[in-house]
């Protein structure tokens, strides 16, 4: 499979990053709705405060023209970015897309500037996990916890860059 990415940012980008969270979260890790609209949320919140701004970014990997993965970059302040939405389709996953989308944010997050980045994820995607420790993140923090109802081990990753 070929899978190309490209930099987004329109709302019709964004409701594709909650259809493919809600796709594939809810139905691979048994997270209920409320997931999906968190996300949802999440990146109304952002647009809101004009994001993707000069230092951001989304980008959606596509393949066969359609979307099979996605990405995003915000600015937290005091030089910290946050990597976030990070998905890939079943069929797009071991293609390398998934490094290619974390690549795309490292290197965009250097060329803005930023000092470090972090990013929030469960212990139950192990193969991201993988992907984000091969890039030099590091876990800061782990806590159980109820989320999207079901229990999980949340963490978080901090990378110096």
């Amino acid at each position: 499979m070929e899978v190309s990415i490209r930099r987004g940012g329109s709302s019709k980008d964004v409701n594709t990053v909650v259809r493919l969270h809600r796709d594939i979260y809810e139905s691979e890790y048994g997270l209920d709705r409320s997931f999906a609209r968190d996300v949802a949320t999440r990146l109304a919140e952002l647009r809101r405060g004009g994001w993707p701004g000069r230092r951001e970014g989304l980008w959606i990997a596509e393949a066969g023209g359609r979307a099979v993965g996605s990405i995003t970059l915000n600015d937290q302040g005091g030089g910290l970015g946050r990597l976030g939405h990070l998905v890939l389709t079943p069929e797009a996953r071991g293609t390398g897309a998934g490094r290619r989308l974390v690549e795309q944010v490292l290197d965009a997050a250097r060329a803005a500037g930023y000092e470090r980045l972090e990013l929030g994820t469960f212990s139950e995607l192990s193969a991201a996990g993988s992907l984000y420790r091969s890039v030099g993140f590091a876990t800061v923090t782990t806590e159980r916890s109820v989320r999207w109802g079901r229990e999980m081990e949340w963490q978080v990753y901090e990378l110096a860059l």
